[in-house]
């Protein structure tokens, strides 16, 4: 005979399944951390002792919290401007690889990284993946929206403020070359006798191998020589030079005894150094290297003319443009398109200014841009969580779909085109659930340095562009458009679909204080359902969008140029 279950039973079983299916998905891990360290310089590591301060914090903050340390990186000086640190890489395959690891412990964000948006990214990456990355000395709630804004916001004012140092490094550097001294690594052939002062009281002496050179010199010149041979004759006197570099090393002017530079625009100081050769001499073998341009030359991928290939793309084909020059005129075209696509690069470069003025404001705004932003989203942010309950279990749902597809496919029961493809579609609409979430609640104080330290960086970025080098534009366009621009020939215009998070709102801010004399205020216009949310996604329709403080204008990854 069957045994009668209770409705209560049933129930409980049911709130059993309805359970373990609605509720948030995450990624199973461990309470175990790492702990990374760094510094910037090689002196700094070995002098000032920060690297035991950081370690001492970390350790106390680990004890603290209960949580175990499995592994230490770091320890050592990186440079934090670029994200291929060899032990900043080891450190995030180690995480990736132990899923007992949840936390990164840093010192502070600036230890973790400077690069600006590319730290928020892989910060986000690593969140997803269930690792937290904890700074001792800002110890933020980074499960929650709020916590996240400001984490981003640390991450992105330490590249502004890299970007700056940069800046006043560049304008001393430059004027120490003026000055007539080598600011640079000692060119071959030279010692330094004083390496670790600063440029104006460096030592220069004519080493062995400098002698060598001068030889070197004089086989060039005598034109019996071809450059491999000459190259041959170094080596076996033990000159650390090769056929690539050999034209680098003969064409510079600081074996005459100048100094030169792209930071003094090619202009020729007399340096403090003493010189291998002389004048006449130095110019005979330039002669000798122009008229056989081949000599030693690697491939130039850097044009000042197309600063803006790979990072531009047909919006028909999708595929990118490269450059090349014809008749003395630059040239953007596509590459291994169906239908080739070429435009001039005067023409492309001047659609892309315009767009980037669409991003400026007139610096006599910013005092009430900062009123509006500041006050807009204080009464935003107050009363905007009714909804997050059901697009957080929405959000989880996906999460968890997400995951079985992971399991399924590392268990080799789906193929790798079947996750991606499911995988994608999933991300997608996780972030477009993820837009409707919007952040709790801020502290005044909080508000209002963001927002303006944000409008002090976001003004002039066209001619920023225009006067940028290579280097600069190219940096300066991925911080503004992360994901590039498409261009459209027939239309004769270029398009973007995600814009860096602090160039978002000026566009609109600057319309409506235009349109505030027409009677529309900018007030009611911010509370109106007509501001597009783009944020750094792929643009929306505007309806039924609101000012979200996950869209608040954050510096972003560059300097002010």
């Amino acid at each position: 005979m069957k045994k009668k279950i209770s409705n209560n039973a049933l129930q409980a079983e049911l709130e059993a399944l309805s359970t373990r299916k609605y509720k948030s998905i995450s990624k199973v891990r461990g309470a175990d951390a790492v702990v990374y360290t760094r510094v910037s310089s090689q002196e700094q590591a070995e002098n000032n002792g920060s690297l035991e301060v950081q370690l001492k914090y970390c350790n106390n903050y680990a004890k603290t919290n209960s949580i175990q340390i499995k592994e230490y990186f770091g320890g050592s000086y990186e440079s934090a401007k670029t994200d291929g640190r060899k032990e900043f890489l080891r450190m995030i395959e180690y995480v990736k690889k132990h899923k007992n690891i949840s936390y990164i412990i840093v010192f502070n964000y600036d230890r973790f990284s400077r690069t600006g948006a590319a730290a928020s990214h892989i910060s986000e990456e690593l969140s997803r993946q269930g690792v937290t990355v904890k700074s001792v000395t800002q110890d933020i709630d980074t499960s929650t929206a709020i916590g996240r804004l400001q984490e981003n916001f640390f991450h992105l004012l330490n590249n502004f403020d890299n970007r700056l140092k940069s800046d006043r490094t560049i304008i001393n550097t430059k004027e120490v070359m003026l000055k007539g001294y080598w600011p640079y690594q000692t060119p071959l052939g030279y010692l330094n006798l004083k390496p670790k002062h600063r440029a104006c009281f460096h030592e220069y002496v004519i080493t062995e191998s400098g002698k060598h050179l001068r030889k070197g010199y004089q086989m060039l010149t005598e034109r019996k020589y071809f450059y491999y041979e000459i190259v041959d004759y170094l080596i076996q006197r033990g000159v650390e030079i090769s056929t690539k570099n050999f034209r680098n090393v003969f064409s510079n002017p600081f074996y005459a005894g100048y100094v030169t530079g792209s930071l003094v625009g090619g202009k020729l100081i007399e340096g403090k150094h003493p010189k291998l050769i002389d004048l006449k001499t130095f110019l005979a073998a330039q002669d000798v290297l122009n008229n056989n341009p081949f000599v030693g030359v690697a491939k130039v991928f850097r044009h000042d003319e197309v600063p803006l290939k790979i990072f531009v793309k047909d919006e028909v084909s999708g595929k990118p443009f490269t450059g090349y020059t014809a008749r003395g005129n630059w040239y953007y075209k596509t590459k291994d398109a169906a239908i080739p696509v070429n435009v001039s690069s005067k023409l492309l470069n001047g659609l892309f200014v315009n767009l980037l003025s669409k991003y400026e404001y007139n610096p006599t705004l910013k005092k009430k841009f900062e009123a509006i932003l500041t006050s807009e989203l204080k009464s935003r942010l107050s009363g905007k969580a009714s909804d997050k309950t059901l697009l957080k279990k929405k959000i989880a749902e996906k999460q968890g779909l997400l995951e079985k597809a992971e399991l399924k496919y590392i268990s080799d029961q789906i193929t790798e085109d079947i996750y991606n493809k499911h995988a994608e579609q999933l991300r997608s609409e996780i972030g477009v659930l993820s837009k409707g979430i919007d952040s709790a609640t801020l502290s005044s104080s909080n508000i209002e340095k963001v927002v303006k330290n944000c409008l002090a960086i976001s003004q002039n970025l066209s001619q920023a562009w225009i006067s940028a080098d290579y280097e600069k534009k190219q940096h300066l366009q991925k911080m503004v458009f992360p994901e590039g621009i498409m261009y459209n020939k027939q239309n004769g215009v270029v398009r973007t679909s995600k814009v860096n998070l602090i160039f978002n709102e000026i566009p609109l801010l600057v319309s409506l204080c235009a349109e505030k004399e027409k009677g529309d205020s900018v007030k009611n216009r911010l509370k109106s359902n007509y501001v597009p949310r783009t944020g750094i996604e792929p643009a929306l329709p505007c309806d039924n969008q609101i000012l979200s403080l996950a869209r608040l204008p954050v510096p972003p990854s560059g300097p002010l140029y």
